[in-house]
């Protein structure tokens, strides 16, 4: 049991979730976009993912190389001060990038937006209790869906791979799995001891809130 609560903390790791929802804004509002062609967009997606995970995460290996920070996990507070500046920057590169592109639309936007409010405001909290960045980023997932599917009035969502294949999902399906998903990871970070049940909480409301707060202001 342990095992499966660990490999859902892995799986569905905050940065994971974050390069997933800036993946689906742009399957879902895919024609809203100047750039249509699929290497571009391949290659955006790529630079996309070293910007939003890799970077963060070999700065957090590098911190935890230099004895730093005491493990990847970042079990006391002040472990995370160093992982949430550093992604906080980057975060907030992406999203000046982003804002400031015309070919981007405002589903893209608001997606950057909340995700860089997300860090943001964890990074805050954390000077005063060890919230769940599991739960801010599973939150900030779910709520970023259900507002773009919203937002889109689509039934429907046409995922192409790259040219590999095409495939369409509905609409309906990715917020009960995204909400799924949310309560397996609160529940893994509990059943691990990793946070008392106010920071799991808080984790989802802080999330959910960044998100709104995007929507408020870009959409």
């Amino acid at each position: 049991m342990r095992f499966l609560a660990n490999a859902i903390s892995l799986v569905f790791h905050p940065l994971f979730l974050v390069y997933a929802l800036v993946v689906l804004a742009y399957f879902i509002d895919r024609y809203a976009y100047y750039i249509n062609d699929s290497r571009a967009i391949g290659a955006m997606l790529i630079m996309n993912f070293f910007l939003l995970v890799l970077f963060p995460g070999v700065s957090i290996a590098m911190l935890v190389g230099l004895k730093m920070i005491s493990g990847f996990k970042m079990e006391k507070r002040e472990d995370r001060i160093a992982p949430l500046i550093i992604t906080l920057s980057l975060y907030i590169w992406f999203f000046i990038n982003i804002y400031n592109n015309v070919s981007f639309p405002d589903s893209l936007r608001f997606v950057a937006l909340g995700i860089t409010l997300s860090v943001g405001l964890a990074f805050f909290i954390n000077n005063f209790t060890k919230i769940s960045l599991h739960t801010i980023g599973v939150s900030s997932f779910t709520v970023g869906v259900g507002i773009l599917l919203l937002s889109q009035e689509k039934s429907f969502i046409d995922i192409d791979i790259l040219g590999i294949g095409g495939y369409r999902v509905s609409s309906i399906f990715m917020p009960l799995i995204s909400v799924f998903v949310a309560g397996c990871v609160g529940s893994a970070r509990l059943f691990l001891n990793a946070h008392k049940p106010q920071e799991v909480y808080g984790g989802y409301l802080i999330g959910s809130l960044a998100q709104l707060i995007a929507f408020r202001i870009i959409m």
